[in-house]
Parts: C-alpha cells; sequence; structure tokens
C-alpha cells in the first residue's frame, strides 16, 4: 500500500464518521432533543472534525492517478462517464461536497433553530453523501456502477458514527445510564440489521442479473485474503447483533456491541475499498498518524462543546 493508497483510505473512513455523525444529529433533533441528548456533544465533535478532512482530501488531490484509474484513462469510458469523472470536475465535486458538509457541521451546531436545520440539512446532505460515495469509492472501477451502492455505503457512514458516539459516551468516567442510552441501542441495531440487508440485497440483485462486468466487482473482492476480511467483518456484526437483541442490555454489553460494529465497519471498508499491495511500515505510520491527529482534533472540539450533562440526566 502506497502512502496516497494509506491516506485515502483514512480518509474515505474518517469522513464516513464525521458525515454520519451529521446525519445522527440531524435525525436526533428531528426525532426528540432527549433520544439525541447523551451522544449529542460526541456526534457535534466528530462532525466539527470535518475542516481536518478537507486539508487531508487536499493533499489526496495531488495524488490522484494512484486512486483512481480513470485519471490516466478514460478512452475505454462512455462519453458521458468519461465526462463526469474527469479530474477537474471531480475536484470542484469534491470540495462541493466536503464545503458543504462543513458548513452544515457550523450551522446545525450553532443554531438556535433545530429541527428546521435539520430538516433542510439532511435534504442537502442526503445527494452529498450519496454522490460522494460514487465519486470517492465507486468510481474506483468505473466500469461497474449500482444504483444501491449510495445507500448501502451511506447507512453504513451512520452506523460508524452512532457506534463511535455510543462508544466514546460510555467509555466516559460518568457515563451516561444504560436506561438513558436504551433508545441509542435499539437505533444501532436496527442500523445492523439495516445496513446488512442493504449490502445483501446489491449482492442479490447482481447475482440475479448475471452480467460479466457487474459480477467482475464481486470476483475482484473473492480470492482468500478478501473473503476471510469480509468474513471477519460480518463475524464481527453477527456477534454485535446477538449481544444487543436482549432488550435492555448492560453498560459492558453496549460497550462490546458499539465497539464490535465499528470494527465491522472498518472491516467492511477495507474489503470495499481493496487498497492496492500490503501494508508497509510507512503506510501502517501514516494511518496511525493521521487517526491520532483527528482523536486528537475531535478531543479538543468535544471539550470546547457543551456536554449537554442536563439533558442526557433527565429522565423521558
Amino acid at each position: 500500500m502506497s502512502a496516497i493508497e494509506a491516506l485515502y483510505t483514512v480518509f474515505v473512513v474518517l469522513s464516513g464518521i464525521a458525515m454520519g455523525s451529521l446525519v445522527v444529529l440531524m435525525v436526533g433533533h428531528l426525532m426528540s432533543e432527549d433520544w439525541l441528548a447523551p451522544v449529542r456533544g460526541e456526534a457535534e465533535a466528530a462532525a466539527l472534525t470535518l475542516p481536518l478532512l478537507l486539508l487531508l482530501g487536499l493533499a489526496l488531490a495531488f495524488g490522484l492517478g494512484e486512486i483512481f484509474p480513470w485519471v490516466g484513462n478514460r478512452g475505454d469510458l462512455p462519453s458521458a462517464r468519461a465526462s463526469y469523472l474527469s479530474p477537474g470536475f471531480f475536484l470542484i465535486r469534491s470540495a462541493i461536497y466536503l464545503t458543504t458538509c462543513i458548513g452544515l457541521a457550523y450551522w446545525v451546531t450553532h443554531t438556535r433553530h433545530l429541527r428546521r436545520t435539520s430538516a433542510i440539512g439532511l435534504a442537502l446532505l442526503t445527494p452529498v453523501m450519496t454522490f460522494s460515495a460514487y465519486d470517492w469509492v465507486l468510481s474506483r472501477e468505473p466500469h461497474w456502477w449500482s444504483s444501491l451502492f449510495g445507500l448501502a455505503y451511506g447507512l453504513g457512514q451512520v452506523l460508524a458514527a452512532l457506534a463511535s458516539a455510543i462508544l466514546i459516551t460510555l467509555l466516559k468516567t460518568e457515563p451516561a445510564s444504560p436506561k438513558r442510552m436504551a433508545s441509542l441501542e435499539r437505533a444501532l441495531l436496527t442500523l445492523l440489521l439495516l445496513t446488512a440487508w442493504t449490502w445483501f440485497a446489491q449482492f442479490l440483485i447482481v447475482w440475479l442479473a448475471n452480467l460479466p462486468h457487474e459480477v467482475a466487482w464481486y470476483l475482484k473482492r473473492s480470492d482468500d485474503g478478501s473473503l476471510t476480511l469480509l468474513g471477519t467483518s460480518y463475524a464481527l456484526m453477527l456477534v454485535a447483533i446477538v449481544i444487543l437483541v436482549p432488550s435492555g442490555v448492560s453498560r459492558m454489553a453496549m460497550l462490546i456491541g458499539s465497539g464490535l460494529a465499528l470494527l465491522h465497519h472498518t472491516t467492511h471498508m477495507l474489503w470495499v475499498l481493496q487498497p492496492r499491495g500490503g501494508l508497509s511500515w510507512l503506510a501502517l505510520g501514516l494511518i496511525l498518524a493521521i487517526a491520532a491527529l483527528w482523536i486528537a482534533v475531535y478531543l479538543a472540539v468535544m471539550r470546547a462543546r457543551p456536554t449537554y450533562t442536563e439533558e442526557a440526566v433527565k429522565e423521558p
């Protein structure tokens, strides 16, 4: 794995958590403030790390040719897709995605009109997350297309955001009580099941159609190493589901369930992205360094944001 591939991989995973956190915030504001309160500070902090990811995206712009094959050769693509995947247009779209999300993160964390802002924000965020999935991930193999991919990928982002927010909340010295987290635990379980079904539905559609150019995407991910990674990913998901199914689970069970859900998302993203080449020490060092920098920014933002302690301890 080259340095650019390493930066790209960590960018996709972290941007997914940040953008998914925006969805968690907006859905929470639309449904109920009490429902969101235990993890609101964590979700806000994750969403507000998006400016750092914009800087990482700028660094990746200088290595597009190493990430996306269409940068150097678009001659075998249909004319419309070749025009759409031109490097200049791609960079403009990517800048729009990130700046829109940054603006929405600032707006939803500073407004007093939370429900109205969240309704508008979700309307804007849905196409942004869908098209960013097509551009940043699906275009790695530009001959393959799936109308369901954006939904499946977006659900994974929201799952990772909610799982990480719950995990961090429960790791605090004074965590919210499991009773206050009950709705979030049910939401996490629902997302796990819905994510699994959506990815399976996409596979089922491709299998039933049995078209060579569609099957090729799965064949590329069917070698022994990839299948082991996929099996590990879904084994983690299955254990998380089994742990979270009982109603009113304990704090420890919620910790383990959310941690496994986050590990599932990370391993599944590695299976989807298929980073080229083995993991070198340089690539591992870059991934750890960027992850550590993101965590440092995340913690600094979280300390600067309100804790919403009073909302989190209120009884429903």
